[in-house]
């Protein structure tokens, strides 16, 4: 049985423009949920009635429009099958699984749900056939669609909860996770983390989470009662500790072409300001990659590399619930690649964001391969509980869009605000600018006086040139020109766009060089 039912093939299906093609899908989707209804009650007759309706409707569809709505038919025919094997009818059973021509050799060999047919030599002869079209994964990556950097679909703006929220600020206390992180560069603080998580809960893949999804439960859960994760409940874990540590980070579902596939993963992705990109961070395998160099890589840059044919290496300590060590083959050519078709993220990065709840409404967006989308949509049951929006983009650089607080432009207006205020000699005005960090570590900033003092010795701030980060770690550099002297103005900033770290007068070797335009 595929557990991944046509709410889910909604989601990669190409966009359909046409008014008779959008009542298709309607039309699909409806007879989806009364099919899954029909294969819980082992309904075969209501299953067939069903799927007879839906080919009667696809059928009235153009050639074109066929081959675009085909996961509508293919899956249906397959989970017909399913029901009808279940119940013993293994005459139907072959002849609808015939039907589906559903070659995923992978899926269909091991499918429970079909266990009464492998006797069968027509079941055999499909799964030869099915076997012979197999390709590898890699291949399959290899041969997606290119994104469409042009595509402006109109999306919502990712979100990332505050450190100092009251439930990540517990979080962070109750486990010292400052301490965990260690006070290296943020790269060193982030892999830290990481393994922290890792070591502290063993994954399972064939379990599912427990129901109250938030790092305090699910880590207090395991710890108790001896539970395990999987992939999903893992990277939830770790993207509220990389959350509660001040950083900028998100979940990201990795799935595969095949919709009915239900075979994904789920990591975590978070911005480093020293290397000024999102890097890739799992849990589940303690890992993360990178190029030929050493330097970290981002879930997009690991894509692209396997579709290049480029060197990609994965960090040595890579392992399995501390136990079975990784290969690249296995993890990245095999396991991954399969697993980078599509790329989900929820829209917001935030504390206890998959609870249920009533009434309590999440969003996604989707990053799919192609030059078209199809619209948002929302799902939604009955009874008020997990109503989801989806979104969809073919450009990533929308989906891995910077976080607030981490583009050029944040870091212009950052010093434009500060220039405006040293100008007019406004020490209050110039603490404001700074990160709300500065209290919680007790420092006083911008003393009283200090701009005046600062003015009479090199005078009025006239102009400021962005020279780039610093590759050591990851400070934005600027040369500042004032009336009787140049200095080099290093700062970060935090999500809202304000001075997290601020020097003054800066230097280094590689500084010197940027500054002298080498």
């Amino acid at each position: 049985m595929k557990q991944i039912w046509l709410t889910v093939i909604f989601i990669v299906v190409a966009a359909m423009v046409q008014a008779q093609q959008k009542d298709f899908e309607s039309f699909a989707l409806r007879q989806d949920s009364l099919l899954k209804v029909a294969y819980e009650q082992k309904d075969p007759a209501g299953a067939e009635t069903l799927c007879n309706d839906l080919y009667v409707a696809y059928n009235k569809l153009s050639a074109t429009e066929q081959t675009a709505a085909w996961d509508f038919v293919t899956g249906a025919y397959y989970n017909t099958a399913c029901v009808y094997a279940i119940a013993g009818n293994i005459e139907k059973a072959l002849s609808w699984l015939e039907k589906s021509k559903y070659y995923d050799y992978d899926h269909v060999s091991v499918d429970a749900d079909l266990v009464s047919l492998h006797k069968e030599p027509r079941f055999k002869k499909f799964l030869a056939i099915a076997k012979s079209k197999k390709v590898s994964y890699l291949t399959v990556l290899q041969q997606a669609k290119k994104y469409n950097i042009n595509e402006q679909n109109d999306l919502p703006e990712f979100t990332y909860q505050d450190k100092d929220f009251p439930k990540l600020a517990a979080l962070r206390k109750k486990y010292n996770l400052d301490s965990i992180a260690g006070y290296g560069n943020d790269v060193s603080r982030m892999i830290n983390l990481m393994r922290w998580v890792h070591n502290l809960i063993p994954h399972n893949g064939s379990k599912g989470n427990p129901d109250t999804k938030n790092a305090l439960s699910l880590i207090k859960e395991c710890r108790r009662d001896g539970k395990t994760l999987n992939c999903r409940g893992l990277a939830i874990v770790l993207n509220e500790v990389y959350l509660a540590a001040g950083f900028q980070s998100r979940f990201v579902t990795c799935l595969p072409k095949d919709p009915n596939d239900n075979d994904c993963h789920v990591i975590t992705t978070i911005y480093s300001q020293t290397l000024r990109k999102w890097v890739w961070m799992d849990p589940t395998f303690m890992a993360y990659v990178m190029n030929e160099r050493g330097d970290l890589l981002s879930i997009e840059e690991v894509r692209e590399r396997l579709i290049s044919k480029k060197p990609l290496i994965l960090n040595p300590d890579a392992m399995h619930n501390n136990r079975t060590s990784q290969t690249k083959a296995d993890y990245l050519e095999n396991y991954m690649a399969k697993n980078l078709y599509r790329l989900q993220c929820p829209v917001d990065s935030r504390y206890d964001l998959e609870t249920p709840e009533r009434d309590k409404v999440r969003a996604y967006i989707d990053l799919v391969p192609g030059g078209s989308v199809q619209e948002p949509y929302t799902s939604a049951r009955k009874d008020g509980m997990n109503t989801i929006r989806y979104y969809f983009t073919a450009n990533p650089r929308l989906f891995w869009q910077v976080p607030p607080g981490q583009s050029p432009a944040d870091f212009d207006a950052a010093i434009t605000s500060f220039r405006k205020n040293y100008n007019n000699t406004n020490d209050e005005a110039i603490r404001q600018c700074f990160s709300d960090q500065w209290n919680y570590l007790g420092s006083k900033i911008w003393p009283d006086g200090q701009t005046e003092t600062l003015r009479l010795k090199n005078g009025e701030m006239r102009s400021f040139k962005r020279l780039g980060a610093a590759a050591e770690d990851g400070v934005m550099i600027y040369k500042v020109v004032f009336e009787k002297s140049t200095h080099a103005m290093g700062m970060t900033l935090d999500g809202k766009g304000k001075l997290l770290t601020f020097r003054f007068d800066t230097t280094s070797p590689e500084i010197e060089q940027m500054m002298a335009g080498k």
